[in-house]
């Protein structure tokens, strides 16, 4: 603001803010990739497994994934659904739609049939990232159940006049030391994270970065879902800006100095987790610890 007066409120200009770097999804990831490369990013553990990321393999994943949602059609703005717990493919889903141009949507898994309705119309989502089985719930059964139309279609070649935009489906299966299958249900409009992921291969990695080169500060960053207690979900659409600030501000905010490792019991949908988790670890070089859900022995 060109005159601080104008306003009830206001504080320095962000580009005097110590501490502050990339402006953008990609850009802040690549930045943090530059500076800690080797270093460990992102561990998921469940019993005797231990599967381990670092800074430089996250964002490899990422730009995998990028590359799997351009050769699937995502282009600029679109809308890329992630119904996942906190495993490391949700992390490889934000930053990699964010690399190809789209704008990521967090669903929430506690999402029963009728909320997840809601929230498939209300997102009008394109593609949907889902993990199938979340404790109880088989969220392959429930979108389904919810548009036969996804048993009769191809990946990429749903028309849907209930979710209109939705047009593709990839699924997760389960992690390794978890109880559920590892390979998911397929079939129709979704196809398996392996299946998805092959569709990138032809797409050059200089491709997803001049993609990302393009995305500025003011560009949408992501839509993330209120949790609905006093009404319907609200969906909040964040400035990619709004998520690097915080996430560059978070250390210096609580004194964090030496490298973090953070772990939050609740999902990556909620943005505060996001953001919280993701900035205190990464903006210090340190460990983001996934626990896919809460469960009090394993924390």
């Amino acid at each position: 603001m060109q005159d601080p007066s104008l306003s009830l409120v206001h504080g320095a200009p962000l580009a005097d803010e110590p501490g502050q770097g990339a402006q953008t999804i990609g850009g802040y990831l690549r930045e943090v990739v530059a500076r800690y490369g080797p270093r460990e990013a992102v561990v998921l553990g469940k019993g005797e497994h231990r599967l381990s990321w670092s800074y430089d393999e996250l964002l490899a994943r990422s730009i995998e994934v990028a590359g799997a949602l351009i050769a699937s059609g995502v282009g600029r703005d679109t809308r890329v659904g992630i119904l996942m717990t906190n495993r490391p493919e949700f992390l490889a889903a934000l930053f990699g739609t964010a690399l190809a141009g789209g704008v990521p949507v967090a669903l929430s898994t506690f999402s029963t049939a009728s909320e997840m309705d809601y929230l498939l119309k209300a997102s009008q989502i394109s593609l949907l990232l889902f993990e199938q089985h979340v404790l109880k719930r088989d969220f392959h059964a429930m979108i389904a159940g919810l548009e036969p139309a996804i048993g009769e279609s191809a990946p990429g070649g749903l028309a849907s006049e209930r979710y209109p935009f939705l047009r593709h489906l990839v699924a997760l299966g389960g992690v390794e030391g978890g109880d559920e299958p590892l390979t998911p249900a397929t079939g129709g409009a979704v196809e398996s994270w392996g299946a998805f992921l092959a569709r990138g291969t032809d797409i050059p990695e200089a491709l997803v970065l001049a993609r990302a080169d393009t995305v500025t500060p003011g560009d949408v960053g992501g839509v993330f879902f209120s949790s609905g207690t006093t009404s319907l979900p609200k969906g909040i659409v964040h400035a990619q800006r709004a998520f690097c600030v915080q996430w560059w501000r978070w250390p210096r905010s609580f004194g964090m100095h030496e490298p973090v490792r953070a772990w939050t019991g609740n999902g990556f949908f909620w943005s505060g987790n996001v953001s919280m988790v993701l900035g205190s670890a990464f903006s210090t070089g340190g460990a983001v610890v996934l626990q896919r859900y809460f469960a009090a022995e394993e924390a």
